[in-house]
């Protein structure tokens, strides 16, 4: 599914925004799906599903969201997709381990091996998906993979910004 996007750059060299002002410094966490226990096909909104019936989007404002295949999908023939969570309160990435530790949902590598910490996208080749703004709502870009539907059922809510 990242393929087919463009990766934008969030940040200018030297750790600053493209407006100039210093990058406040973000945490993230990586989790990672089986691309076949997915069942294939539109894996990407499937994954989110997990994300979406698990975590209370309250817990993530201001946190941003980026997916995409691996780098072991593309060049080693793994199958794997990523969805990061990037926050700028630390305490965020702990939230999202312990609840998505917890689940079973097919698609989920096991828990030894669901997660990547650290600076996720930065190493993998995922984009930009979205932004949890301050009234919890995931803002998306139009004809983007997250739509509307992919939430519904759950305490989150996509919106088109």
């Amino acid at each position: 599914m990242g393929l087919f996007r463009k990766k934008r750059s969030e940040t200018a060299a030297a750790g600053r925004h493209a407006t100039g002002q210093p990058a406040a410094r973000q945490t993230e966490i990586g989790v990672l799906f089986d691309i076949d226990a997915l069942g294939g096909g539109f894996y990407g909104p499937k994954a989110y599903q997990v994300l979406f019936q698990t975590l209370d989007p309250q817990r993530l404002k201001r946190c941003s969201f980026h997916d995409g295949d691996t780098n072991a999908t593309i060049f080693q023939g793994a199958r794997l997709y990523c969805i990061a969570i990037r926050s700028p309160a630390p305490q965020t990435v702990d939230y999202v381990r312990e609840l998505i530790s917890a689940r079973t949902d097919p698609g989920l590598l096991p828990p030894s091996e669901r997660f990547v910490d650290g600076d996720v996208t930065e190493w993998e080749p995922l984009v930009p998906a979205g932004f949890v703004n301050d009234a919890a709502q995931l803002v998306v870009k139009e004809n983007d993979m997250i739509h509307p539907s992919v939430a519904e059922g759950t305490a989150w809510r996509v919106v088109i910004g």
